[in-house]
Parts: C-alpha cells; sequence; structure tokens
C-alpha cells in the first residue's frame, strides 16, 4: 500500500485516550483471563499499526459519550438544569409510584428483591424532594410545568 491510500495520522492523544485505547485492546485479552500486567505488556509490545487502531476506536469512543452527555448537562443555565432535574424526579417517582401500587394490588409481574418498605420510603424523600424543588421555583419564580397531582398536594409549611 502506498502512504496515500492509508488512513490520515492521529490527531495529538492524551492519557485518557491512551488509557480507553489500552482498556479496549484489553478486553479481548480479558476474556481469556490473562492479568492486567500481561495485557499492559502486550499493549506497550503491540505494533504500531495495532495501536493507531485501537487509539481511532477510543478518539471515536470519547466523541460519542461527550455528545450523549444527559439532557441536565446541556441545560443552559441553572433554571432549566432544575426544570429538567424536577421533570426526571417526577417521572421516577411515578414510575416507582405505580410500581408499589401495583405490588399492593397484587398485580406486579416480578417479585421485587428490595424491601417493599425501603421503596416506599424512597418514594416519600422522593416526593419530599420535588416539594422542596416546587418551593424553591416559587421563591424564585421559575416555572416547573405541569406537576402531579400526587406530588403537588403534599403539606406546603
Amino acid at each position: 500500500m502506498s502512504k496515500e491510500t492509508l488512513a490520515p495520522p492521529l490527531p495529538p492523544t492524551d492519557a485518557r485516550t491512551e488509557a480507553v485505547a489500552e482498556r479496549l485492546f484489553g478486553l479481548k485479552w480479558a476474556l481469556r483471563k490473562d492479568s492486567t500486567e500481561i495485557i499492559h505488556e502486550e499493549w506497550n509490545t503491540a505494533s504500531e499499526w495495532i495501536r493507531d487502531g485501537y487509539l481511532r476506536q477510543a478518539i471515536e469512543v470519547l466523541a460519542a459519550a461527550e455528545q450523549a452527555e444527559p439532557a441536565s448537562a446541556k441545560a443552559s443555565g441553572y433554571q432549566d438544569r432544575m426544570r429538567v432535574e424536577y421533570r426526571e424526579l417526577t417521572a421516577r417517582a411515578g414510575r416507582l409510584r405505580d410500581m408499589l401500587q401495583r405490588y399492593a394490588d397484587g398485580t406486579l409481574d416480578f417479585e421485587p428483591t428490595c424491601p417493599i418498605s425501603l421503596l416506599s420510603r424512597q418514594l416519600d424523600v422522593m416526593d419530599e424532594y420535588a416539594l422542596i424543588l416546587r418551593r424553591r421555583a416559587n421563591i424564585e419564580h421559575i416555572s416547573l410545568g405541569e406537576q402531579r397531582i400526587d406530588t403537588a398536594t403534599r403539606d406546603t409549611r
């Protein structure tokens, strides 16, 4: 092959990219149950074209991870982050509330490994946290949007 048909040169890589590349490389060796020292030695002695291939994969993985940030990280300001946090919290609390209701009705299609009393306590804490966010939003004049009836009607001390 001529130099013109080879892949473009790698951009400068940092220690994080090197570590990710070595871990990607190590995944195939890990199936053989090799020790981390052997995997590290194999990485250090691998030919340049093998290392370049894994470095390219690492660059792609890291770029994809940066693009897949959670919605809360993409929010522009604290008000947007608060809205996202409240929306995510009430959605999770709603799913937990629905699961607990199905358990009480006997229609839950699995047996929770965690005690129901602990799950109920978790729901209470989530509802309390939603109440705190609503109070704070009210003080700071932030609209949180639609509220579930069951989390909006708690004591507003």
